[in-house]
Protein backbone atom coordinates (compact mmCIF):
# COMPACT_ATOMS: atom_id res chain seq x y z
CA UNK A 1 0.00 0.00 0.00
CA UNK A 2 1.56 3.45 -1.38
CA UNK A 3 2.36 6.30 1.53
CA UNK A 4 -0.19 8.58 1.99
CA UNK A 5 -0.01 12.38 0.25
CA UNK A 6 2.01 14.47 2.61
CA UNK A 7 -0.60 17.06 4.57
CA UNK A 8 0.08 20.66 4.38
CA UNK A 9 -0.64 22.85 7.02
CA UNK A 10 -1.58 25.87 4.52
CA UNK A 11 -4.28 26.12 2.08
CA UNK A 12 -2.84 27.63 -1.42
CA UNK A 13 -3.13 31.02 -1.86
CA UNK A 14 -3.61 33.73 -5.36
CA UNK A 15 -0.69 35.45 -4.44
CA UNK A 16 2.71 34.80 -3.02
CA UNK A 17 2.74 35.09 0.88
CA UNK A 18 5.91 35.47 1.67
CA UNK A 19 6.41 39.43 0.68
CA UNK A 20 9.52 41.46 0.66
CA UNK A 21 11.92 41.56 3.70
CA UNK A 22 12.02 45.24 5.61
CA UNK A 23 15.70 45.63 4.52
CA UNK A 24 16.35 49.51 6.07
CA UNK A 25 15.14 48.03 9.35
CA UNK A 26 17.39 45.06 8.81
CA UNK A 27 20.56 47.51 8.43
CA UNK A 28 19.98 49.71 10.93
CA UNK A 29 19.76 47.46 13.93
CA UNK A 30 22.96 46.64 13.64
CA UNK A 31 24.99 49.86 13.24
CA UNK A 32 24.88 50.55 17.10
CA UNK A 33 26.52 48.33 19.74
CA UNK A 34 25.61 47.82 23.05
CA UNK A 35 27.56 50.28 25.17
CA UNK A 36 26.71 52.81 22.22
CA UNK A 37 22.82 52.36 23.36
CA UNK A 38 23.87 52.54 26.71
CA UNK A 39 25.45 55.57 26.29
CA UNK A 40 22.59 57.44 24.22
CA UNK A 41 20.19 56.26 26.91
CA UNK A 42 22.63 58.11 29.62
CA UNK A 43 22.52 61.37 27.54
CA UNK A 44 18.93 61.54 27.34
CA UNK A 45 18.48 60.84 30.83
CA UNK A 46 21.27 63.53 31.88
CA UNK A 47 19.66 66.41 29.48
CA UNK A 48 15.72 65.48 31.24
CA UNK A 49 17.49 65.72 34.47
CA UNK A 50 19.30 68.95 34.05
CA UNK A 51 16.04 70.74 32.57
CA UNK A 52 13.29 69.37 34.04
CA UNK A 53 12.48 68.76 38.13
CA UNK A 54 13.83 65.44 39.32
CA UNK A 55 10.54 63.42 39.83
CA UNK A 56 9.41 64.31 36.02
CA UNK A 57 12.79 64.02 34.74
CA UNK A 58 12.98 60.19 36.34
CA UNK A 59 8.89 59.46 35.18
CA UNK A 60 10.24 58.39 30.87
CA UNK A 61 12.68 55.64 32.67
CA UNK A 62 10.15 54.61 35.40
CA UNK A 63 7.51 54.01 33.07
CA UNK A 64 9.63 52.52 30.44
CA UNK A 65 11.17 49.72 33.31
CA UNK A 66 7.30 49.50 34.25
CA UNK A 67 6.00 48.88 30.59
CA UNK A 68 9.20 46.34 30.40
CA UNK A 69 7.83 44.43 33.65
CA UNK A 70 4.40 44.25 32.90
CA UNK A 71 4.32 43.06 29.48
CA UNK A 72 6.92 40.24 30.49
CA UNK A 73 4.79 39.29 33.47
CA UNK A 74 1.33 39.23 31.37
CA UNK A 75 2.93 37.33 28.59
CA UNK A 76 3.97 34.56 30.45
CA UNK A 77 0.76 34.61 32.88
CA UNK A 78 -1.67 34.62 29.89
CA UNK A 79 -2.01 31.37 27.28
CA UNK A 80 0.46 30.34 24.59
CA UNK A 81 -1.25 32.36 22.68
CA UNK A 82 1.06 35.64 22.80
CA UNK A 83 2.91 37.22 20.44
CA UNK A 84 6.16 34.85 21.00
CA UNK A 85 3.36 32.15 19.89
CA UNK A 86 2.37 33.38 16.90
CA UNK A 87 2.34 31.61 13.70
CA UNK A 88 4.10 28.70 15.64
CA UNK A 89 3.45 25.39 14.41
CA UNK A 90 3.28 23.00 17.88
CA UNK A 91 4.89 19.62 16.90
CA UNK A 92 7.63 18.25 14.03
CA UNK A 93 6.95 19.75 10.90
CA UNK A 94 9.49 19.32 7.65
CA UNK A 95 9.13 21.31 3.97
CA UNK A 96 8.59 19.28 1.19
CA UNK A 97 7.51 20.87 -2.29
CA UNK A 98 4.73 20.45 -3.77
CA UNK A 99 4.32 19.57 -8.06
CA UNK A 100 3.94 23.03 -10.12
CA UNK A 101 1.18 21.02 -12.09
CA UNK A 102 -1.53 19.98 -9.32
CA UNK A 103 -0.16 21.77 -6.29
CA UNK A 104 -0.28 18.53 -4.39
CA UNK A 105 2.03 17.60 -2.38
CA UNK A 106 2.86 13.45 -3.01
CA UNK A 107 4.23 11.01 -1.07
CA UNK A 108 8.18 11.05 -2.12
CA UNK A 109 10.14 13.37 0.07
CA UNK A 110 12.59 16.27 -1.43
CA UNK A 111 11.37 15.21 -5.18
CA UNK A 112 11.89 18.65 -6.41
CA UNK A 113 16.01 20.41 -7.04
CA UNK A 114 16.15 23.64 -5.14
CA UNK A 115 18.59 26.61 -5.45
CA UNK A 116 20.28 28.08 -2.18
CA UNK A 117 21.50 32.20 -2.57
CA UNK A 118 23.89 33.89 -0.34
CA UNK A 119 24.23 37.40 -0.83
CA UNK A 120 25.34 39.35 1.82
CA UNK A 121 27.67 42.52 2.78
CA UNK A 122 29.82 43.86 5.79
CA UNK A 123 31.09 47.42 6.20
CA UNK A 124 34.25 47.07 7.95
CA UNK A 125 34.57 50.53 9.44
CA UNK A 126 34.11 52.68 12.60
CA UNK A 127 31.45 54.84 10.98
CA UNK A 128 29.15 51.48 9.35
CA UNK A 129 26.32 52.44 7.80
CA UNK A 130 27.77 56.14 7.96
CA UNK A 131 31.28 55.13 5.99
CA UNK A 132 31.72 56.20 2.36
CA UNK A 133 29.92 54.37 0.08
CA UNK A 134 27.89 53.05 2.15
CA UNK A 135 24.21 54.37 1.31
CA UNK A 136 24.91 53.75 -2.15
CA UNK A 137 25.70 49.81 -1.45
CA UNK A 138 22.36 49.78 0.74
CA UNK A 139 20.52 51.62 -2.80
CA UNK A 140 22.11 48.48 -4.87
CA UNK A 141 21.33 46.56 -2.13
CA UNK A 142 17.92 46.99 -1.68
CA UNK A 143 17.27 47.50 -5.54
CA UNK A 144 18.43 43.88 -6.20
CA UNK A 145 15.98 42.68 -3.42
CA UNK A 146 13.44 44.28 -5.49
CA UNK A 147 14.07 42.96 -8.36
CA UNK A 148 13.75 39.38 -7.25
CA UNK A 149 10.40 39.85 -6.10
CA UNK A 150 9.37 41.93 -8.75
CA UNK A 151 10.30 39.63 -11.34
CA UNK A 152 9.63 36.58 -9.21
CA UNK A 153 7.91 34.47 -11.54
CA UNK A 154 10.65 35.09 -14.86
CA UNK A 155 13.43 34.59 -11.94
CA UNK A 156 11.31 31.37 -10.25
CA UNK A 157 12.28 32.92 -6.48
CA UNK A 158 10.50 30.80 -3.70
CA UNK A 159 11.68 32.74 -0.92
CA UNK A 160 14.15 34.54 1.31
CA UNK A 161 15.15 35.32 4.96
CA UNK A 162 17.59 37.37 6.55
CA UNK A 163 20.40 36.66 8.33
CA UNK A 164 22.81 38.32 10.31
CA UNK A 165 26.75 37.47 11.86
CA UNK A 166 27.67 37.57 15.51
CA UNK A 167 30.96 38.33 14.55
CA UNK A 168 30.98 41.84 16.47
CA UNK A 169 28.82 44.20 18.73
CA UNK A 170 28.00 46.50 15.07
CA UNK A 171 29.18 46.08 11.86
CA UNK A 172 28.08 42.41 11.58
CA UNK A 173 27.92 40.38 8.14
CA UNK A 174 24.35 40.68 6.74
CA UNK A 175 23.04 38.42 4.30
CA UNK A 176 19.72 37.21 2.59
CA UNK A 177 19.25 33.78 1.49
CA UNK A 178 17.14 33.38 -1.21
CA UNK A 179 15.76 29.94 -2.49
CA UNK A 180 15.20 29.14 -6.42
CA UNK A 181 12.95 27.13 -8.28
CA UNK A 182 16.51 26.61 -10.87
CA UNK A 183 19.80 27.77 -11.77
CA UNK A 184 18.57 29.76 -14.81
CA UNK A 185 16.24 32.03 -13.09
CA UNK A 186 19.31 33.20 -10.45
CA UNK A 187 20.99 33.47 -13.57
CA UNK A 188 18.76 35.28 -15.43
CA UNK A 189 18.31 37.30 -11.81
CA UNK A 190 22.54 37.13 -12.40
CA UNK A 191 22.79 39.17 -15.97
CA UNK A 192 19.90 41.90 -15.00
CA UNK A 193 21.03 45.07 -15.80
CA UNK A 194 20.03 46.17 -11.74
CA UNK A 195 21.98 43.43 -10.49
CA UNK A 196 25.15 44.02 -13.07
CA UNK A 197 25.27 47.67 -11.82
CA UNK A 198 25.28 46.89 -8.30
CA UNK A 199 28.53 44.63 -9.12
CA UNK A 200 30.21 46.99 -10.84
CA UNK A 201 29.39 49.54 -8.12
CA UNK A 202 31.03 47.51 -5.36
CA UNK A 203 33.97 45.37 -7.59
CA UNK A 204 35.04 48.77 -9.37
CA UNK A 205 34.37 51.44 -6.89
CA UNK A 206 37.15 51.53 -4.80
CA UNK A 207 35.74 51.28 -1.43
CA UNK A 208 37.91 48.96 0.38
CA UNK A 209 36.17 48.42 3.68
CA UNK A 210 32.97 47.27 1.65
CA UNK A 211 32.77 43.23 1.79
CA UNK A 212 30.33 42.26 -0.34
CA UNK A 213 29.81 38.39 -1.41
CA UNK A 214 27.72 35.76 -2.91
CA UNK A 215 27.39 31.67 -2.56
CA UNK A 216 25.53 29.57 -4.78
CA UNK A 217 24.84 25.94 -4.04
CA UNK A 218 22.85 23.78 -6.55
CA UNK A 219 20.85 21.23 -4.31
CA UNK A 220 19.42 18.36 -6.34
CA UNK A 221 16.47 15.96 -5.37
CA UNK A 222 16.94 13.92 -2.74
CA UNK A 223 19.98 15.78 -1.32
CA UNK A 224 18.56 17.68 1.21
CA UNK A 225 16.07 17.30 3.95
CA UNK A 226 14.55 19.81 6.61
CA UNK A 227 12.88 19.30 10.21
CA UNK A 228 11.37 22.19 12.30
CA UNK A 229 10.23 21.34 15.82
CA UNK A 230 7.34 24.24 17.77
CA UNK A 231 8.69 26.72 14.99
CA UNK A 232 7.45 29.75 12.94
CA UNK A 233 7.69 28.88 9.20
CA UNK A 234 11.28 30.29 8.52
CA UNK A 235 13.96 29.64 6.16
CA UNK A 236 12.53 27.00 3.50
CA UNK A 237 9.76 26.78 5.58
CA UNK A 238 8.80 30.36 4.55
CA UNK A 239 9.32 29.89 0.89
CA UNK A 240 6.44 29.26 -1.32
CA UNK A 241 5.71 27.70 -4.73
CA UNK A 242 3.65 28.81 -7.78
CA UNK A 243 1.30 25.71 -9.19
CA UNK A 244 -1.51 25.48 -10.96
CA UNK A 245 -4.52 23.57 -8.86
CA UNK A 246 -6.97 20.90 -9.96
CA UNK A 247 -9.03 23.81 -11.67
CA UNK A 248 -6.50 25.26 -13.85
CA UNK A 249 -6.26 27.99 -11.49
CA UNK A 250 -2.85 29.27 -10.64
CA UNK A 251 -1.93 29.59 -6.70
CA UNK A 252 0.67 29.66 -4.02
CA UNK A 253 1.32 26.69 -2.20
CA UNK A 254 3.93 26.99 1.28
CA UNK A 255 5.92 23.79 1.64
CA UNK A 256 5.06 23.14 5.30
CA UNK A 257 3.79 19.47 5.88
CA UNK A 258 3.03 17.54 8.92
CA UNK A 259 6.37 15.39 9.71
CA UNK A 260 5.10 13.17 11.85
CA UNK A 261 4.00 10.62 9.56
CA UNK A 262 6.09 7.22 8.48
CA UNK A 263 8.25 8.66 5.59
CA UNK A 264 9.87 11.65 7.39
CA UNK A 265 10.89 10.63 10.71
CA UNK A 266 13.91 10.53 9.95
CA UNK A 267 17.05 12.64 8.39
CA UNK A 268 17.50 9.75 5.09
CA UNK A 269 13.49 9.05 4.90
CA UNK A 270 13.26 12.59 4.57
CA UNK A 271 15.69 12.75 1.75
CA UNK A 272 14.11 10.19 0.21
CA UNK A 273 16.60 7.32 0.86
CA UNK A 274 15.33 5.36 4.00
CA UNK A 275 17.03 2.12 1.69
CA UNK A 276 20.53 3.97 2.75
CA UNK A 277 19.80 3.76 6.75
CA UNK A 278 20.56 -0.13 6.61
CA UNK A 279 23.48 -0.34 4.28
Amino acid sequence: MAPAEFKGFFKPQKSQPTGQVALLSFFVKDIFTLQTLILFGALIQLLLVSVLPFRVAVLPAGLLTFYAIASTALGTALSPKDAYMRDVIVGRTSAQYPSRENAHFGNQPAEIPIVVFHFGVRFNHPLGLLSPGARRTLDHFNACNDLVFQKSDEYGILGASPWRAAERGSGNTLMMMYYFRDVEGLNKFAHDDIHRKAWDFLSKGGYKHIGFFHEMFCVPAKAYESIYGNMHPLLMGLTSVKCTNEDGEEVWVQPIVDADCGPLRSQFSRMGRAFEEHT
